[in-house]
């Protein structure tokens, strides 16, 4: 019976911990229906609780490389023209390893960047929520455990040594 008692209050716990961990991610401006929030779950392992969230958790929380996304525009060709010329880059042909001209360069970038994107060289901003995240959690769950615990074992003693009626 205690153990059940046990399992009850450590699964109420981690309900807890779960909203805990939403109410401290919305104060750092997630909101509480997003994706991210809804992915937050607890569970109880043999080596402790762990949380299970989202792949991009982390991503959110310090921000990411900005990346011009693929296939959105094109880069106008005289704008890649001036640069090339600018830069003094001079391309090849990696068929040939003949020189190419400029407007075949300059319609090679335009291509690949259309493709694949462009990695910028500043970060997004995260919201920077995951040490908030972790500092609640871990308070709180040291503070609830402990109470819930000595609850138990309280209750537990109480009965052991309760004068026995004949």
């Amino acid at each position: 019976m205690a153990e059940r008692n046990y399992i009850a209050d450590i699964k109420d716990l981690l309900l807890e911990l779960r909203d805990i961990t939403i109410l401290a991610m919305a104060q750092s401006g997630i909101k509480e229906t997003s994706e991210l929030s809804k992915s937050v779950q607890y569970v109880f392992t043999k080596d402790g609780i762990q949380m299970k969230v989202a792949e991009y958790y982390p991503f959110v929380s310090e921000g990411h490389i900005v990346k011009r996304r693929a296939r959105t525009s094109k880069v106008p060709l005289d704008a890649l023209i001036q640069w090339i010329k600018k830069k003094g880059i001079v391309g090849r042909s990696t068929k040939s390893g003949r020189f190419i001209s400029v407007n075949q360069l300059a319609f090679a970038i335009q291509m690949s960047i259309f493709k694949k994107g462009i990695n910028s060289k500043r970060r997004a901003a995260g919201k920077k929520f995951a040490e908030k995240v972790a500092n609640s959690v871990a308070d709180y769950t040291s503070e609830e455990l402990a109470n819930l615990l000595a609850n138990e074992i309280a209750d537990e003693l109480v009965e052991m040594f309760a004068p026995v009626a004949v």
